[in-house]
């Protein structure tokens, strides 16, 4: 008998040899190590999410103290102009202090819940020089990373 390229079918059953697939145990293992990549997975994006939301959190808080200290620089409205940061907010004001501001050119750049700051509540930055009305730092923390902003009386803002 010519072999046509199929295999001849057993008389008697099934043989052990032709039966092919994978075993329950096989499927139970591959999904497991499917689970721990993803889990891992998971862990490491949502690492990678809160260090990216702290990292910019912190470039807004540095960049509305750069723009307040700029404003003064610049002379705008021929005033001095500061930053008062508030839990839930950064407001920009125009004025010797905030509670002296007038609150019609406040700008109110609303800030991350989950990030808080301690340090300087309130910077003013005199008009022409630049300088700040007070020295000091500003910590800024999400529970597991923390960063200091830190001011001097000539208006530079380091980080």
């Amino acid at each position: 008998m010519k072999n046509s390229g199929f295999t001849p079918t057993p008389k008697f059953g099934v043989s052990l040899q032709s039966k092919r697939g994978f075993t329950l145990v096989e499927i139970v293992v591959v999904m497991g190590l499917f689970a721990i990549l993803a889990g891992f997975g998971l862990f490491l994006s949502i690492d990678f999410y809160r260090s990216y939301a702290f990292r910019a959190e912190r470039d807004m808080l540095i960049s509305v103290l750069q723009k307040a200290r700029s404003q003064a620089l610049n002379n705008i409205r021929e005033t001095p102009h500061g930053v008062r940061l508030e839990d839930d907010s950064y407001i920009l004001f125009q004025g010797s202090s905030y509670a002296a501001a007038d609150h019609g050119f406040d700008q109110v750049v609303g800030a991350a819940p989950s990030i808080s700051h301690t340090g300087l509540s309130e910077i003013v930055f005199t008009q022409l020089s630049g300088g700040a009305n007070a020295s000091g730092t500003i910590d800024v923390t999400d529970g597991l990373r923390t960063i200091s902003i830190s001011i001097n009386n000539a208006g530079r803002i380091s980080w």
